[in-house]
């Protein structure tokens, strides 16, 4: 029994000496020493734009600072030549740029970070860690007085002396337009906030609306308010202390206000080819599109005006497809400049442009844009095409009257594309034509040609066709495509006749005859009108 006393006895010793030697180390495990100076880190903005942070000097003497270091979690910079009077502040800006004396090479996280400062030596000499500041933008952490012991949140006093006055709340925010659907501002007080609220007045209701602390800052849903109407608005922010601010200062006698006006939400612009060659579609979505009465393009082209005196303006009333309103501006010439505005009315009779136009309070346009003056209204340049040189060829026919055909291999759009015939005979030439197909397969189709002997310039040695902008159909008469379109390959053979015979010209100097015209009689012209391999081409650029 004795000897399980001491047994007990012993555990209890082995016990405390056990806890003595966890004590000792949680001791031996404290930061480093801070070595003594009259400098100290006084005051961080870690909201800011930039942020800083300042320095004091609670020392009778002035202190050189040159060498002396700060350092964020992850960078450290180096003080120049610089000096720091008694009793005097220094400040820096963070915010990356690394500037010798102005800017550091680091910025602070609002959302906490340990700021450190060393002296020349290398000697800690004082450290902070602020605390998460992003929903305090405008304020700073510093101590409550110059150079103590005790920091808090407060409002900014940089380069100058700290105080922890009770202050009304800071409140930092855009002004609200009617195409804002979330309103987010920024509000702050050392105190701590009880309230914050967006308060809208119209001519039928008065709302005050409770706005959300949201990843730092304040936010609401914004009601919609139809078109015309006029909304007075303000922020009232309210303190744990009872001390109260708004926005616009001005407010509540004066608030501010914004009338719902619409307008354009979207606009897409295409060209059919890059640098608007062809038609140019413009895709416009309103706002409010319920309320939409019509969306119209108006345009001008080259040479024509919109002023006080001309009123060459073109019209397009945009078709609306599920809330997108389409039109398009008819295909240019080549290096034109077509200026342009967009018009939006709504059911109450409100017009809104685009671009905006921007009023006095008369109502007069002081603004860039004014939908009277075309001078002021946006355009796009329809860029030059750069085509190939035109090259012609010409074949050469020995038998029946055709002596020879020239054609260019590759006309521009819209330009002419001139078949020259030759021809000689003894008899009467009565037909001069061509017949031709622009599909990729083509065929004899009996409607696509073109007489030569209707033309001014036929004669009985030869004719001049114009193949260019030609519509074309297929067997059915329904329209196939067009002569003038680039990219068409038009496949064509000539037919000359006179009283007594036909004659078809192919793409190898060959001729085929039809001796018997009308008589129904099967011959080789058949069999040639039915092989457009045999035919004449050339393409389109």
């Amino acid at each position: 029994m004795k000897n399980y006393k001491y047994l007990v006895f012993g555990f209890i010793i082995a016990l405390f000496s056990a806890v003595g030697c966890v004590t000792d180390e949680i001791f031996e495990e404290e930061g480093p020493d801070v070595g003594t100076s009259t400098v100290k880190l006084n005051e961080i903005m870690s909201t800011g734009s930039p942020d800083w942070l300042e320095l004091y000097n609670t020392g009778n003497e002035v202190v050189d600072l040159a060498g002396y270091k700060l350092t964020d979690s992850s960078q450290e910079w180096t003080i120049d030549a610089l000096t720091i009077p008694a009793g005097g502040y220094v400040t820096f800006d963070c915010d990356d740029s690394d500037i010798p004396n102005v800017s550091t090479n680091f910025k602070i996280s609002s959302g906490g970070e340990k700021i450190t400062l060393y002296n020349a030596a290398g000697e800690l000499i004082d450290e902070i860690t602020t605390p998460d500041m992003s929903s305090q933008t405008g304020l700073t952490y510093g101590r409550e007085n110059d150079g103590s012991d005790n920091w808090v949140v407060m409002g900014a006093s940089k380069g100058a002396a700290n105080s922890n006055s009770n202050d009304a709340p800071l409140i930092t925010a855009d002004d609200l337009t009617e195409f804002d659907s979330i309103y987010e501002i920024a509000v702050s007080d050392a105190d701590g906030l009880s309230s914050v609220n967006l308060v809208l007045i119209t001519d039928e209701t008065v709302q005050s609306l409770d706005m959300v602390l949201i990843d730092g800052d304040y936010k609401i849903s914004v009601p919609t308010f139809p078109v015309g109407t006029k909304v007075d608005y303000f922020v009232k922010a309210t303190d744990t202390t009872g001390l109260v601010s708004y926005f616009p200062e001005t407010a509540p006698d004066a608030p501010a206000e914004f009338t719902v006006a619409g307008g354009v939400e979207s606009l897409e612009i295409a060209g059919e080819q890059d640098g608007y060659q062809g038609e140019v579609t413009f895709e416009v979505t309103p706002f409010y599109a319920e309320q939409v009465d019509e969306v119209r393009l108006y345009y001008l082209l080259p040479g024509e005006f919109q002023d006080d005196v001309n009123d060459d303006k073109h019209r397009v009333d945009l078709v609306e497809d599920n809330g997108v309103h389409e039109g398009v501006i008819p295909a240019q010439n080549t290096d034109d400049i077509i200026s342009y505005y967009i018009r939006v009315e709504y059911l109450d009779g409100t017009k809104t442009y685009y671009p905006m136009e921007e009023y006095d309070a008369d109502g007069n346009v002081i603004g860039e844009f004014d939908h009277d003056y075309g001078t002021t209204w946006p355009s796009y340049t329809v860029e030059a095409i750069t085509y190939d040189d035109v090259i012609e060829t010409t074949l050469t026919y020995t038998d029946g009257p055709l002596t020879s055909v020239t054609f260019p291999t590759n006309p521009v759009p819209g330009s002419d594309a001139n078949v020259v015939l030759a021809y000689s005979s003894s008899e009467n030439i009565d037909e001069a034509r061509i017949y031709f197909d622009v599909r990729e397969t083509p065929a004899y189709v009996k409607n696509n040609k073109v007489k030569g002997e209707d033309d001014a310039s036929f004669t009985q040695t030869g004719v001049t066709i114009n193949m260019a902008n030609i519509d074309a159909e297929d067997e059915a008469g329904v329209y196939s495509g067009n002569t003038g379109l680039t990219g068409t390959k038009v496949t064509f053979y000539v037919r000359i006749a006179t009283a007594s015979a036909e004659y078809y010209y192919g793409s190898d100097g060959s001729m085929y005859l039809d001796d018997t015209p009308g008589g129904g009689t099967t011959d080789e012209s058949d069999f040639f009108k039915a092989d457009p391999s045999l035919w004449n081409e050339y393409n389109v650029q």
